[in-house]
Parts: C-alpha cells; structure tokens; sequence
C-alpha cells in the first residue's frame, strides 16, 4: 500500500513532464502556461502544483527524467567499455524532438535551456569516459562536447540520414582523439 503514492505521483510527474515536452514541440516556452500543461496532461492545476511551484520547475525534473533514461540505458549497455550510454541516449532525443530544438533556436528560454542541457551532457559524458577508464580535462572535454555538438546540428540538418549506431560510433572515435 505504501508504494501506491509514490507510484501516482511519479505518474503524475511524467504526465505532466511529458506534457510540457509535446507542448513546445508546437509553442514558444513564453507561451505555454500551467493550465495549458495540465490540460494537456488531463490533470488538475492542483496535481501539477502538488508537485511543481512553476513551470521552470517542472522544465528542470524533466532533465532528471532524461538522466534516469540514461542511467537505465547504461545498466543495459554495463561490460561494454565502448559503449556511452549518453552518447545514445542524446543522439535518440535530439533525433525525437526536433520541433522542440527548432522551437529553441533563437529565442532567449531557447538559449538559457540549451545552456543547461549543455552543461548536464557535458557532465554526462565526463561520466561516461571515467566509467570507460578514460581520464579527461576539463579543457578537452569542453572542446569534445563542443565538437559533439556540432556534429549532431549537421546530422540534424542533413535529415537523420546516417544510422543511429553508425553515428553514434563515429561520434564515439571523434570523443577518443580528443580526450586522449
């Protein structure tokens, strides 16, 4: 009986994170408001505020809900020393919500957003290598990211035409020069 809340409120919490992400798929983040989100959801305003003071808040869990699909990932890809389960994990969302990256491009929420996602991939991919055995700097972990980066808004451009586990290997090659 006692697990059944916990239960709810996480399904609330990704009703409602899951809500949010469709919603800016079509609208500018100034735009979208709470009551948007809960209809969306099919939830009450209580239930979000049950659980979110704002919706910046709630912005902010759904990076959590990434990092635990991550965490996951990982687990499954465990013995593997190639394997980065950031690296798949990001190539499979920015391949899934391009509405939401466009959405961004440009806009002030956009950039404040892309800053932070930037930063967690960064620490995530730090993760990564140290699990791997690979030590890494700051400094050439800055510029990797930076490269990763930058291969995916081309490969984003070009239509998602290179595989997924192709581009993913190949982004993986790119990390080891210049970490190493």
């Amino acid at each position: 009986m006692s697990d059944s809340p916990d239960r709810r409120a996480l399904r609330s919490r990704r009703l409602l994170w899951e809500a949010l992400f469709a919603l800016l798929q079509d609208h500018d983040w100034a735009a979208i408001n709470v009551q948007m989100i809960c209809d969306r959801a099919d939830v009450a305003r209580s239930t979000f505020y049950a659980h979110f003071p704002t919706k910046q808040d709630l912005l902010d869990r759904g990076f959590g809900f990434g990092l635990v699909e991550i965490e996951q990932l990982g687990q499954r890809l465990q013995g593997d020393g190639s394997a980065m389960p950031t690296l798949a994990w990001l190539v499979d969302h920015l391949a899934g919500s391009q509405g939401f990256r466009r959405r961004l491009q440009g806009s002030a929420a956009g950039h404040a957003i892309m800053s932070r996602f930037r930063t967690m991939t960064t620490e995530l991919i730090r993760r990564d290598l140290v699990r791997a055995g690979v030590p890494v700097s700051d400094e050439n972990l800055t510029f990797a990211v930076g490269g990763l980066f930058a291969a995916l808004e081309v490969w984003l451009a070009q239509g998602c035409r290179e595989p997924q586990p192709a581009l993913i290997q190949r982004l993986r090659r790119q990390i080891d020069v210049v970490v190493q």
